[in-house]
């Protein structure tokens, strides 16, 4: 069996064959808490976190790191085992990365032997370590451990003959906060003759390292018994820093060789294998930023794997740096369209009449968010919790709505939701989203139940005059999402790939009027056909028509690609030109080249330039791959924030196109 199935066998057992019965004991403690998760041979005598009949469990909660003890005892003796854990209700939102080490078992107020176990979660909600459960075959991918191995752990830790008549069970453990890391200096001089790597050091080569218990402030430093001469490569590197600390971001405040400090530029944080933290000091190997590339101030702009001079490394005695491991924020708001699409709402500044209460959040726990109308905001056609990067900063987090409030009322949830993402960058839990009809690819649910999960979540009867919208949500850890085909692309692969060639489409939307072309693989894109939507400029102000859509017409020049070279794809508009929108949110060119192809290094894209009519060509930088496909994004107002140049919005009969160069493909 299956070891994901694991925790809904148990469950199911406890269901079909022991029913719970009333309190024997007082109430559970606030979550988190601690508590042993049992069933005897016979699953007779159970107990799993809530009151059952002939059981009285000491359960305890748990604020933080400490030594904490658990235990059970029955009123009858269990005879036998089936299954035992120690489960901490609520631990991997509280307390996320947070390690377990048993310290002792005792059954029966006797000490039994156990070997060493392993944290993990079956849920993505409730910490765990298994004693006893036979149906987990293989380590599970989020198992960890306090010591920083998971090798020789196991899901099995104790003997169940120990198990055979028992009248009480205890536990102590200590709970860590986080795995402990090192933080330490890469190096090595101009000969590769002083070289450092983490761990212990070589003779001649004293390391300073740091243990990293949290975010904050640390010192790291080399000390070389004989001058270390010129400088081939150095990094700040953090052991085991992406899996404790995912996203975070490293800071240097100052580096100094032979006690005096030296000129220090704008460097970017990174991980080669998904494992170290670092950010690189010196460092040629590098042409271009990884892909993971991030920086504490938001911004990689300027950004470099060389942000030293070596010249100051030429006789070097010692080397130390202050650092800071910061945390990952991110901002949380409501998206929000009343009936009318008059009181609109998606992040960033607010538009007149509309204050917004947004949050910025800086990893699990609970969080409100708000929106105020300075008029009455009639009726709803969209509502939605969102965080601005959350893909990126949070990857895998989960988003569960607990509570809306209208006009300070709470309102009555009508379904459960999901957590998913529209762009493979903004993270969201829907509200009200009625084009939203199958649960999406990227449907996602802490609990891991999506059976009956909704778009709509809330009743928008109750929403005919709206002077304030709440929203409280718990902002749920979750194990960053691997997607399939991470692995790097071969050659070959790539060849196939590009043996057909790819197509490029101009895209658009209106800022006021909402007049649009969607990406090819959108709604309403090239393969919606049921709709002519994709093959001319439509709108949304049409009251004679059944779906409200009108032609605005437009003339669309797309690119097919087949060769290295320079492309143009474009769209004239009609005698309506964009309607009286003075303003884009989106242009862009949608193509159906796999963004892995670019990624990977197989494929370039750049030189990208757009042109209004007859103004000149502005250039362009921003190629988008975190999608499936690379969007080349020349205006993005919900992602990117306002246009980077001036533009006027294009009237009847006007061309605007986008031209770029790609290279990849055999000469």
């Amino acid at each position: 069996m299956k070891k994901t199935l694991s925790w809904l066998l148990v469950l199911a057992m406890v269901l079909s064959l022991a029913p719970f019965a009333l309190a024997e004991e007082a109430a559970a403690p606030q979550e988190p808490f601690a508590y042993i998760m049992y069933a005897d041979g016979s699953w007779t005598c159970q107990y799993w976190g809530s009151d059952a009949e002939g059981v009285t469990a000491s359960n305890v909660a748990v604020g933080g790191a400490g030594d904490y003890t658990v235990g059970l005892e029955f009123a009858t003796e269990a005879a036998g085992l089936s299954f035992a854990a120690l489960g901490i209700k609520g631990g991997e939102s509280a307390l996320p990365n947070y390690t377990i080490e048993i310290k002792a078992i005792r059954v029966n107020g006797e000490a039994i032997e156990f070997t060493k176990g392993y944290t993990s979660s079956d849920d993505g909600v409730e910490t765990r370590m298994n004693i006893y459960n036979e149906w987990v075959t293989d380590l599970p991918t989020d198992a960890r451990s306090f010591d920083g191995s998971i090798e020789g752990a196991a899901p099995i830790i104790v003997d169940k003959e120990a198990f055979a008549a028992v009248k009480t069970v205890e536990i102590d453990f200590a709970l860590h906060q986080y795995a402990l890391d090192t933080a330490y200096i890469m190096y090595a001089d101009g000969s590769w003759t002083n070289q450092y790597w983490s761990g212990d050091a070589p003779e001649g080569i004293t390391a300073t390292n740091a243990v990293i218990d949290g975010f904050g402030d640390y010192t790291v430093g080399l000390e070389f018994a004989t001058e270390a001469e010129g400088l081939a490569f150095a990094a700040l590197g953090v052991v085991n820093g992406e899996k404790t600390y995912p996203g975070a971001y490293l800071k240097i405040n100052e580096l100094r060789v032979n006690g005096e400090a030296v000129e220090v530029a704008k460097g970017y944080t990174s991980s080669d294998d998904g494992i170290t933290t670092r950010m690189n000091i010196f460092n040629e190997w590098v042409t271009d930023l990884p892909e993971d590339a991030r920086s504490f101030d938001g911004s990689i702009e300027g950004a470099a794997p060389i942000i030293v001079d070596k010249e100051a490394f030429a006789a070097v005695k010692s080397v130390e740096i202050d650092f800071s491991l910061v945390p990952v924020t991110d901002v949380a708001y409501i998206m929000y369209a009343d009936g009318a699409w008059v009181n609109q709402y998606w992040g960033g500044d607010a538009p007149e009449g509309i204050t917004a209460a947004n949050v910025t959040l800086d990893g699990p726990g609970t969080y409100t968010v708000g929106l105020e109308f300075a008029a009455e905001a009639e009726g709803l056609s969209f509502a939605a919790v969102g965080v601005v990067n959350g893909e990126k900063t949070f990857n895998g987090y989960f988003i569960d709505v607990k509570e809306v409030k209208v006009n300070g009322e709470p309102i009555e949830l009508t379904g459960k939701g999901f957590t998913t993402t529209d762009d493979g960058v903004t993270t969201r839990e829907n509200l009200y989203n009625e084009w939203v009809t199958d649960l999406p690819a990227e449907a996602r649910r802490a609990d891991g139940d999506l059976e009956g999960a909704s778009a709509i979540i809330v009743d928008k009867a109750v929403f005919t005059a709206v002077k304030t919208v709440e929203v409280t949500f718990e902002y749920i850890y979750g194990k960053p999402i691997v997607k399939d085909g991470d692995a790097p692309m071969s050659a070959e692969e790539a060849a196939a790939l590009m043996e057909n060639g790819f197509h490029a489409y101009i895209g658009v939307q209106g800022k006021d009027t909402y007049v649009f072309r969607n990406a090819w693989n959108d709604t309403y894109g090239l393969n919606d056909e049921e709709h002519p939507y994709f093959y001319r400029l439509t709108g949304w102000d049409d009251d004679t028509t059944e779906d409200g859509s009108s032609d605005y017409g437009g003339t669309f020049v797309d690119a097919e690609i087949k060769a290295n070279g320079e492309y143009t794809v474009s769209l004239t508009t009609g005698e309506k030109g964009f309607g009286p929108t003075e303003a884009f949110n989106l242009l862009f060119v949608s193509t159906d080249i796999p963004s892995k192809l670019v990624t990977d290094g197989f494929v370039t894209i750049d030189s990208v330039k757009v042109k209004f009519g007859d103004a000149a060509s502005r250039e362009v930088t921003h190629v988008n791959t975190s999608g499936d496909y690379v969007l080349l994004s020349v205006i993005d107002t919900y992602n990117i924030g306002e246009a980077e140049f001036g533009y006027t919005v294009p009237g009847a009969d006007t061309t605007i196109s986008i031209t770029f160069t790609v290279n990849g493909f055999a000469e």
